[in-house]
């Protein structure tokens, strides 16, 4: 996991996936809310600082691909993190979920395309040109091919 230095804001946390496929390697950037207890544990998650981390995970699946409400899942892991409860409704693009399915395994969530059905709880969003990366792995045949090679948080220098 690394560090890598940006101004922000103290509520927020900004962290990145590097994710990779086919000899590709590209940054998806998401601020997070980090005055949330599910924020934290996407923070967490990124960092490894509590053993777990989406290193090394992949992206799992594609809902409504090419279609308005299109969204990616990744990042399964499986440790004894704290279950997060989903919610109902919608977010817009560009915005990262994060949901358990268990007491000991859970995934992310990003908005690709348009208003995403709410998957999970809402704790962030893509900045930076990394949607336009994801819409890049969307169009792969194999979505699993898509690894998280690095992932970590923006520091304060």
């Amino acid at each position: 996991m690394s560090e890598m230095v940006r101004r922000q804001h103290p509520n927020y946390t900004d962290t990145f996936l590097d994710i990779a496929w086919s000899g590709r390697r590209e940054r998806v950037n998401i601020t997070v809310n980090s005055n949330t207890t599910e924020g934290r544990q996407f923070v967490d998650l990124c960092t490894g600082q509590r053993g777990s981390s989406f290193l090394n995970t992949q992206l799992t699946r594609v809902w409504s691909k090419g279609k308005a409400g299109e969204c990616v899942f990744g990042g399964n892991y499986d440790s004894g993190v704290n279950r997060i409860l989903s919610s109902d409704g919608y977010c817009g693009k560009g915005r990262v979920m994060f949901m358990s399915h268990t007491d000991k395994s859970g995934e992310f969530i990003i908005s690709t395309k348009g208003h995403c059905q709410k998957f999970g709880i809402e704790v962030g969003y893509v900045w930076g040109g990394g949607l336009k990366v994801l819409r890049e792995a969307v169009q792969l045949s194999d979505i699993t091919q898509v690894t998280v090679v690095d992932c970590g948080v923006w520091v304060v220098a």
